[in-house]
């Protein structure tokens, strides 16, 4: 197979140059649909993100747990302390791929900085269940921490559909009067299941990894995840909920992203109800570059998000 070759800026990274150079684009609706397919893309997927642990050169320790029932993964780096504030990591991947373990990179460099601990929802994948599925086990597992530490600071994490998920649970903590998390972080947010921001259609020829197809791809992904409902519920597309009553939030996207919309416009509705959000958008960077932790932007991204968290 030939070698893509992309128009990148002079300002990014060495690293990061050779890393978009060789990024692949993410499977299609179709491939995630079938059975026949969906375990070999799956598996091809969930390898090429496990690699990019290989890069951590600081040490850690994955440890499995369950928590009410719910599988999930505790995070720990050599400075991690029950005294620091806990990170909640729900992880991205369609819906249909990924895990707390593949996907360690965009939390272990974050624990590695500020000394915290971390616990990820091993959430049941597509097609093994649906809407609200996923969004109840993050739940359970939240209030499980919220009874156990009452006084422990927690920050919510989360990246591309796993924002979805995130942020429809922080909605029904707020509704229910559950007590809401010290800080929301959303990397690379997929939030809208219309497809409806502008760069959907703008980015699509740029973004290494997701083609958008006009927005196509992400109603064809969330039609999946919640077969026979209506898209633009908050529940499931949380961009057209309302947000006011949030912790402060932090958001992190790149400019090639076709989701650089849906981190755009959720920064603007959050800011519009007074709530206290910051978004960062990182110069030619790419969907959830902060698992590639050899690249300077990542590091510098990292960095960023562990004083966040400091700061609340």
């Amino acid at each position: 197979m030939p070698v893509i070759a992309r128009r990148l800026g002079n300002m990014i990274s060495d690293d990061a140059k050779q890393r978009i150079s060789s990024l692949k684009h993410y499977p299609t609706i179709d491939t995630w649909r079938n059975p026949l397919t969906r375990s070999i893309a799956r598996r091809l997927t969930n390898d090429a993100w496990r690699k990019t642990l290989d890069e951590i050169d600081f040490e850690y320790r994955l440890s499995p747990l369950e928590i009410d029932q719910v599988s999930c993964l505790q995070y720990e780096t050599t400075g991690s302390t029950a005294e620091r504030p806990l990170i909640l990591y729900v992880h991205g991947g369609g819906f249909v791929a990924g895990s707390p373990e593949t996907n360690a990179a965009n939390v272990l460099p974050i624990c590695h900085l500020g000394g915290f601990e971390g616990i990820g929802v091993d959430y049941t994948l597509l097609p093994d269940a649906h809407f609200p599925t996923q969004i109840d086990e993050v739940d359970i597992v939240y209030r499980a921490i919220l009874e156990t530490t009452p006084q422990r600071k927690i920050i919510l994490l989360s990246d591309s559909t796993g924002s979805a998920i995130a942020l429809s649970a922080l909605m029904r903590w707020r509704k229910d009067g559950v007590l809401a998390p010290a800080g929301a972080i959303f990397l690379s947010p997929c939030i809208d299941g219309k497809g409806a921001s502008d760069t959907q259609i703008t980015a699509d020829h740029h973004d290494p990894l997701i083609r958008s197809m006009g927005g196509k791809f992400a109603r064809q992904l969330f039609k999946f995840y919640a077969p026979d409902k209506d898209l633009k519920d908050p529940a499931i597309s949380p961009i057209y909920g309302k947000f006011d009553g949030l912790p402060p939030i932090m958001i992190h996207v790149g400019s090639r992203e076709v989701l650089l919309g849906d981190a755009a416009r959720l920064s603007e509705a959050v800011r519009q109800a007074g709530v206290e959000v910051t978004l960062r958008v990182f110069d030619g960077m790419f969907h959830r570059f902060h698992m590639h932790w050899k690249i300077e932007e990542a590091r510098n991204a990292h960095a960023d998000l562990a004083d966040f968290i400091n700061t609340l």
